[in-house]
Formats: structure tokens, C-alpha cells, sequence
């Protein structure tokens, strides 16, 4: 497990866990309204961000829904986090890929049905375009066009964790939204870019030098509130950044209750 997704998995993990050990009472059971509920919640990000342009999705989404709270003191509960994670893949080698496999079928039905007929000169021919279509073949394979790189995502609501703020790393920011980029390496053609949404915390972002969501002390009073969220996007940073800038942040801050 690299490092990234070691900090997507530890913002799920604390944010289930934190607290639980201090107060020792039994988990309360979610019901599967409930669970709805917060599947439907995340649900409302994913369409406010919308999908990456030139981009298909590659697997189905992975969800995980929490089924228990865990108390915290007075009745109130810590935050449960329901999250999911997607990947995305350049919708343009998709298509062209599909394109070359039903030509590849159609030309094999001909090829059959021109067999059954038992005539030399159409099976010549067929012959031939099967030449043409294979020397066609190897030359994109030798030149190939340019594939945008995979995008995975992952969506944490009630997620935990935090940052130091380089001014030059910082993506977009506004009330309650700041997105933070961090470049794989020298070049910055890749990394992630971190979308930290809380509409108390980070209220005022451009007086913040870190970024610290650890959600309400204490806890909540319902169990399925959700208090903040982490959105984070890896991929090309050009592709990622452009995607990034177009969520509709407005929905996104919807989804979260008011404390």
C-alpha cells in the first residue's frame, strides 16, 4: 500500500474508531433506512462532481456503508463515515478499442459466411482485407496516441486529517472548500489533489496556514450527520485540476448537516 492510499484508508479508520476506545458502550445498530441514507448522501457528491471530460468509468463503484455508531457521551454518537472509491480511464482508447473488436467480429461473420459458399475469388478478397485489417493493426500499435492517465477517487464523508498549507500548492479555495495539490514528483505531470470540505472549520481559508478536520468535539446527536469531507482525485494533474474546478461545491456542501 503506497502512502496515498494509506491516508485515504487511515481518514476512514480513524474517523470510525476515534473515540470508541474512551468510552466503552456497545455500538448502536444503523437501520438500513439509515444506511439509505448515507449511501444516498454520497451518492449526491459523486453526481455534484460530475465525471472527468474524456473519461469513462472503468469499474463499478466501491462502496462502504457504515451498519453501527459508536457512542460517544450524553446520547451523542461519533461520526460514522460511509465513503467510495471510483476509477476513471480515458474514455477515447475505450472507444477505439470497442471500434476494433466489433469490426473484428463483423469481418469474421463475412469471413464465415464467404467460406460457406466455397467461392475462390470472394475468399481471395476476404483474404486480403484480413491482410489489410492486421497490417492496419500493427501500425497503431506502433504509433500509438496518447492515453490520458488512469484517474482513481475516493469520497469520504465525516472524514478526518489535515495539512500544511503551501500557498503554492493550493488548487481552488472558497468558504468552506479548499483543494490542495501535491505533485508525484519534479516534473508535476501527476499527483493528487486533496478537496477538503467543512463549512466551520474552514470558513475562512485564506487565514488558515493548515488544514485540521477532525469533525465536532464531543460528537453528534445524530447518528448519521455528516460534518465534513474528503475528496481525493489522482491522476494528471492538467486532467485532475481541470475536473476539480468544476464540482459543484455549492451541492456538495449540501449534503453536509449543519452542527
Amino acid at each position: 500500500m503506497n502512502m496515498r492510499s494509506a491516508s485515504v484508508v487511515l481518514s476512514v479508520f480513524l474517523s470510525v474508531v476515534l473515540g470508541s476506545a474512551a468510552v466503552a458502550q456497545s455500538p448502536a445498530n444503523l437501520t438500513r433506512s439509515e444506511v439509505a441514507g448515507l449511501k444516498a448522501k454520497v451518492q449526491a457528491v459523486q453526481a455534484a462532481m460530475g465525471e472527468p471530460a474524456g473519461y469513462t468509468r472503468e469499474d463499478e463503484d466501491d462502496f462502504y456503508l457504515p451498519t453501527e455508531a459508536s457512542p460517544a457521551e450524553g446520547g451523542r454518537f461519533w461520526p460514522v463515515s460511509p465513503s467510495v472509491q471510483m476509477r476513471f480511464t480515458d474514455a477515447g482508447v475505450v472507444s477505439a478499442q470497442e471500434t476494433a473488436e466489433s469490426a473484428q467480429a463483423a469481418f469474421m461473420q463475412r469471413y464465415a459466411a464467404a467460406i460457406a459458399t466455397g467461392n475462390a475469388e470472394v475468399i481471395e478478397k476476404m483474404l486480403l482485407e484480413m491482410q489489410q485489417l492486421q497490417g492496419a493493426a500493427v501500425a497503431a500499435a506502433l504509433a500509438p496516441t496518447a492515453k490520458k492517465e488512469d484517474m482513481s477517487v475516493s469520497i469520504v464523508l465525516n472524514g478526518t486529517g489535515g495539512a500544511t498549507i503551501d500557498p503554492d500548492a493550493v488548487v481552488l479555495e472558497q468558504p468552506g472548500v479548499i483543494a490542495l495539490r501535491e505533485k508525484d514528483d519534479a516534473a508535476g505531470m501527476s499527483g493528487r489533489v486533496t478537496v477538503y470540505l467543512d463549512p466551520v472549520t474552514l470558513a475562512d481559508t485564506e487565514e488558515l496556514s493548515r488544514i485540521d478536520l477532525q469533525g465536532p468535539e464531543g460528537g453528534v446527536s445524530n447518528k448519521t450527520a455528516i460534518v465534513t469531507a474528503i475528496i481525493y482525485v489522482d491522476g494528471g494533474l492538467a486532467d485532475v485540476e481541470s475536473w476539480v474546478s468544476d464540482f459543484d461545491f455549492g451541492a456538495i456542501l449540501g449534503v453536509i448537516d449543519r452542527r
